[in-house]
């Protein structure tokens, strides 16, 4: 033995055997100390208030007599919710230049601000820093009582990011749809799209290093990447800079038109998602359901109505191949009825509903949505007939607080709504001449909602048809910001 160790090459193996085993020791008798920041990093992540906003408001392509408005809003906050400091300085709603001045301002908390009514409409923004900005949401609509865009196109202002999807766009013969990207920041932005239709995902070169310009926006026509591809879904991925995106959908039927809105976003893919707001009365009643995995999906399909949940006769079961999107028509299953749609499957999908009025020839969509975790808003611009908010629990009971208020900030409703496991409620809000801005707080279980907005069952002649879907989101009131990092080396002091 005393040979072996006199070999210099062993007394240093042996050496920094004997580091590493006692290393070890420490990393074993020392481990809570560095699991604690870790776990602490994860779990409680610093929260900082909101103090800028910026919202992109996309706007419909030329195309007959158009009225436009952009709505927005700096809401009443719940009490005890924090701003940034400062004086209230205004919000300003300009177009997208970096030079451009401001057509409309918010200038104090809970009070509505809007653009001039314009009959072409153009892309707006949202910006601004301070007390503000915490919360501030907007609406962009537009209404149109003849041609290519005759109706109500209406859809939430979007907070700019990396990654959106859109379930339920088509560059089919009947559709025109359009992909909207909007960049308000003041470097290019570049992004990839991946689209999934019904026989699979396709390998699209020309919607791929898409750039964006700064204070600009870039549309990308389905019909002409995607040409005859119906049923599909986009996934927007910016690899370079933010980018706010939107798909303007122009539908026709042998060559008139039938129809204009926008297309709402969708959650991200999940194992278990939720499609709220499908909207009462009669109607086409269309269930997207997009797969974009390398495996077949097998989902279950939930109706949550209002009398509670059950299952669609057939569709207990559904498979969804790898890579592509499947259509349901569900209007003979709904009868109806306001309704959520929840989907269980083996794989990450998401989904949407579009929804048609009586006549078939105007059209809403609304994508799968993230329950609520705090208060919402959302901005409701004029309409002549009742517009209804829907809570779908899709599990246990669940329920929420709401208040709708006037331009001024008046509160017009204000109550408590409790909601059957797995069913769906409605609240029918009266017919405003001026927009209001509603809030929903959940208070109580797992809860989805939004607002829809059907026309009467009898339109007089000079009626606009209002079709309209609005998601509820959970409000942009606090960021999460990056804790320290965990200190790996703590393990071995």
């Amino acid at each position: 033995m005393s040979r072996l160790l006199s070999d210099p090459r062993l007394r240093i193996g042996a050496v920094v055997l004997a580091m590493a085993v006692l290393a070890g020791l420490s990393v074993v008798t020392h481990p809570r100390k560095a699991d604690t920041i870790a776990q602490s990093a994860v779990t409680e992540p610093a929260r900082t208030v909101v103090n800028r906003t910026a919202l992109a408001c996309p706007a419909l392509s030329p195309g007959g007599k158009m009225a436009g408005v952009v709505n927005a809003v700096s809401p009443i906050l719940p009490e005890g919710t924090p701003t940034a400091e400062g004086s209230a300085e205004p919000l300003s709603i300009a177009a997208l230049a970096a030079t451009s001045d401001p057509v409309g301002s918010l200038l104090k908390r809970g009070t509505i601000g809007s653009s001039p009514v314009v009959v072409k409409p153009q892309p707006l923004a949202v910006q601004g820093t301070g007390p503000l900005a915490a919360g501030t949401v907007g609406t962009s609509t537009t209404t149109a009582p003849e041609g290519v865009n005759r109706g109500m196109a209406s859809v939430p202002c979007q907070v700019p990011g990396s990654d959106f999807w859109f379930v339920g766009a088509s560059g089919a013969a009947d559709r025109r749809d359009v992909l909207v990207l909007t960049n308000l920041d003041s470097i290019n932005a570049e992004v990839n799209v991946g689209v999934f239709a019904r026989t699979g995902a396709q390998d699209l070169p020309a919607a791929r290093g898409i750039v964006v310009p700064a204070h600009g926006t870039f549309e990308l026509y389905l019909k002409q990447v995607a040409p005859n591809l119906r049923d599909l879904a986009l996934h927007v991925e910016s690899t370079g800079g933010r980018v706010a995106a939107a798909v303007r959908s122009n539908a026709s039927s042998s060559n008139k038109p039938v129809g204009v809105d926008w297309l709402n976003t969708s959650a991200a893919p999940a194992t278990k998602v939720f499609v709220p707001a499908v909207a009462p009365g009669a109607g086409l009643r269309i269930l997207s359901v997009a797969n974009p995995t390398d495996l077949q999906a097998s989902a279950s399909l939930t109706v949550n109505g209002p009398n509670g949940p059950f299952k669609p006769a057939g569709l207990e079961t559904v498979q969804i191949p790898a890579g592509s999107v499947k259509t349901f028509m569900l209007d003979q299953v709904l009868h109806g009825d306001p309704s959520g749609i929840t989907i269980t499957s083996d794989q990450p999908v998401t989904a949407s509903m579009r929804v048609t009025d009586a006549s078939k020839t105007e059209f809403s969509s609304i994508g799968s949505a993230d329950a609520l975790t705090g208060p919402a808003y959302l901005v409701i611009p004029a309409h002549k007939q009742p517009a209804v908010l829907q809570v779908t629990a899709p599990g246990k009971a669940g329920s929420v607080k709401f208040e709708l208020r006037d331009a001024a900030g008046r509160v017009l409703v204000t109550r408590a709504l409790d909601v059957v496991n797995g069913a769906t409620a409605q609240i029918a809000f009266p017919a405003q001449p001026r927009p209001t801005y509603l809030m929903v707080q959940q208070t109580r279980g797992t809860l989805v909602a939004g607002v829809t907005l059907m026309p009467a069952a009898k339109p007089a002649d000079d009626d606009v048809p209002e079709v309209a879907a609005w998601p509820l989101t959970t409000s942009l009131v606090f960021r999460a910001q990056l804790g320290a990092q965990p200190d790996v080396s703590a393990a071995l002091r």
